[in-house]
């Protein structure tokens, strides 16, 4: 692969990245279901069968990208993007939005990983491994420069017909399989399991995730760390949207604070390499989870003004750690088993989420957003004390 070929490759992975994110619903899915009479804990129940999907599918889509290729992976997970929109669009009950959100999962499932392990194949292929977390930090610029546009065009759509909101999704998602198509798929290394049946070769991939688990004792705290940090503010942003609401914004307001978050994310996106040359790994996730409970903290108790600077804090800081860690857990892996172990991260991520959002909209629905928020940051800080400080020193 030539340099101009390597420069190409990322080139069409950086304009794929910004397309398939524009997800114009992604600030107000949850008052889209709302105005059309759901309860907080029948959204929760939604967004559970979301992740019950990804839950029972992350892992084998994450082995069809490792074993039969990643743009197969990505050009799928598209598809299904398409076919969420349309679902969203003509729903008209709990049945249909759980069919909507399930589909969204499936496609989640593959595409997931499957970008990560393209970019660092697309870099190893050229010995340029040791720039990944900056280009992935760009990728992660991009998604969140592409969702910010999505956020503050999707406010002003939904002001004037929620036809355009979906619309625009099914649309952008068939262009994303343009990018994709003239991508150059770097060679994989091969395995054992190469010329065997296909339920061989799930079960093989599916024991080599678990076997780089168990020999990677200093992985364990940072994916657990991540984990809780991505649970908690999937939660805050999601069910944020009706919060917002109910502290009297409106839909363009909610895509204008949504807007600024992504935009702050693209710029903690570009710092990540840099605030990684300077200090460690172990630093990082100790401090900066200690940081994320100091904000979570003033999210739950603040006045309202200072709710929004707070959640914005905090979805900055989940997006510095992200390419950051994403860069210490690639570069203990091979390429053969890449896309299936951060699938089998995502699973675990989306079990949580499973549990947690329907238990948190029935909080709401019982006790109030303010105390659902401090039940959440109880348990962050009581997994904190009970075992992650002293397991990351």
């Amino acid at each position: 692969m030539k340099t101009t070929s390597l420069t190409k490759n990322i080139r069409f992975i950086y304009i794929y990245i910004f397309v398939a994110q524009l997800f114009f619903d992604r600030a107000l899915w949850v008052i889209y279901l709302n105005d059309k009479g759901l309860s907080m804990s029948e959204i929760g129940i939604v967004e559970a069968l979301m992740h019950l999907s990804v839950v029972l599918l992350e892992i084998p889509t994450g082995i069809i990208a490792d074993v039969y290729g990643r743009k197969v992976s990505l050009f799928i997970g598209n598809i299904l993007s398409v076919g969420y929109g349309t679902f969203m669009l003509v729903g008209d009950s709990l049945s249909l939005f759980g069919l909507a959100l399930m589909t969204l999962g499936t496609s989640i499932t593959f595409q997931s990983g499957a970008e990560e392990a393209l970019i660092y194949d697309t870099l190893k292929e050229k010995g340029k491994e040791k720039q990944y977390t900056r280009v992935f930090g760009n990728m992660t610029a991009l998604a969140l420069l592409s969702l910010s546009f999505a956020k503050l065009a999707g406010g002003w759509m939904a002001e004037i017909n929620w036809e355009l909101v979906y619309g625009g999704i099914i649309i952008t998602h068939l262009l994303a399989l343009i990018p994709i198509a003239m991508l150059h798929e770097p060679e994989r290394e091969k395995n054992s399991s190469s010329h065997t049946g296909i339920k061989q070769q799930w079960i093989n991939q599916l024991k080599s995730g678990i076997r780089i688990w168990r020999t990677n004792q200093p992985a364990h705290i940072p994916i657990i760390f991540f984990i809780m940090i991505g649970t908690s503010i999937v939660i805050l942003t999601f069910y944020g949207q009706e919060y917002f609401t109910r502290l009297g914004y409106g839909s363009m307001t909610i895509g204008i604070i949504f807007t600024v978050e992504g935009l702050l994310g693209v710029l903690m996106a570009k710092l990540a390499y840099r605030l990684e040359s300077k200090w460690s790994f172990v630093s990082i996730t100790n401090y900066g989870y200690l940081l994320y409970l100091v904000f979570f903290l003033l999210f739950t108790l603040s006045p309202d003004w200072a709710i929004v600077l707070s959640f914005l804090i905090l979805s900055q800081l989940v997006t510095l750690y992200e390419p950051i860690f994403s860069n210490f857990i690639q570069g203990g892996l091979e390429s053969s088993v890449r896309a299936t172990f951060f699938s089998m991260i995502s699973v675990v991520e989306s079990f949580i989420i499973m549990l947690l959002f329907p238990l948190f909209g029935l909080m709401i629905d019982t006790i109030g957003f303010r105390n659902g928020f401090l039940g959440l940051f109880v348990m962050l800080g009581v997994l904190y004390i009970a075992g992650v400080r002293r397991i990351v020193r």
